[in-house]
């Protein structure tokens, strides 16, 4: 792509986004259209001769990639952000109500980022605006090996929470809707708990958290964070303190915290900041 054409690939992106923002539905969904009327097989470039090209939004999906396919070519960043393309106009047609388009649109995001919870998310969004809770419950399921952030855990036991609820076993989803508040402060979560509350007696009110993993094992949902990525996560963060790359090492140490919330890997992450900030002031 030349340096225009990229200028006008962002241009459009963000003026979709300004449309979708003023809720200009249709007038978002063509301007968004438009640019991907003028994709071809080679533009944006997807795979070459010794590359695969992706659009991962960080460096752990990245990472995950890697630990779970082991390319054996060379894994390159598209020139352009071509996922954000395809997830909007995919999160546009969903509020049109076009489910057939958002889940082409979605599935054509994921190709070019088969790792982020966030279009994996929205795409179960799409499954369950259509009424299809029983797969919106294992989409769900299927993206926790992928999650790498405290926002996506709740994101997720949020939904589980969801489902439980259209399956009237209020007391699951309470304890679902709880264990996302560990994860992440939710206003919305916290008001629906109190409306749930308002319909049960105090005996049931009275929830008993340390149940909750037995009831995701019996139910076969995941508890807590992907171990697998909790360890690569922290055994790339190690790598990178030997390296004395303490910018790298923060982040993955600070995911691994994230998911764990381990105060040893805190202190972890905290030394390797201070070292960042002590870098900057040399």
């Amino acid at each position: 792509m030349t340096n225009q054409e990229k200028k006008n690939f962002t241009d459009t992106l963000d003026k979709t986004r300004q449309l979708f923002k003023e809720n200009k539905l249709d007038e978002a969904q063509k301007t968004i259209t438009a640019l991907i009327d003028t994709f071809t097989d080679d533009d944006p470039l997807k795979e070459d001769d010794e590359c695969l090209y992706f659009d991962f939004k960080t460096a752990i999906e990245e990472s995950i990639y890697r630990n779970e396919e082991k390319p054996q070519k060379k894994l390159r960043l598209a020139e352009v952000p071509v996922s954000n393309v395809y997830l909007i106009s995919g999160s546009i047609a969903m509020e049109q109500e076009d489910y057939a388009t958002a889940l082409e649109r979605m599935e054509e995001a994921m190709d070019w980022n088969p790792i982020s919870p966030d279009i994996a998310f929205e795409y179960a969004e799409v499954v369950k605006r259509m009424g299809s809770v029983d797969q919106f419950l294992e989409l769900t399921k299927r993206i926790f090996p992928h999650i790498y952030l405290a926002r996506q855990l709740a994101h997720a036991y949020r939904n589980i929470a969801y489902y439980y609820e259209q399956k009237d076993e209020t007391t699951k989803a309470i304890e679902a809707f709880f264990y996302s508040l560990v994860y992440e402060d939710n206003d919305a979560v916290k008001h629906e708990l109190d409306e749930i509350g308002k319909n049960l007696t105090k005996e049931e009110k009275t929830i008993n958290m340390s149940e909750f993993p037995n009831v995701c094992k019996n139910d076969g949902i995941p508890f807590g964070p992907d171990k697998t990525v909790v360890q690569l996560a922290y055994v790339t963060a190690q790598y990178f303190e030997k390296e004395n790359d303490p910018m790298r090492s923060f982040y993955f140490y600070n995911i691994a915290y994230e998911l764990t919330r381990d105060p040893k890997v805190k202190e972890k992450a905290d030394e390797q900041r201070k070292k960042m900030d002590e870098a900057k002031t040399k």
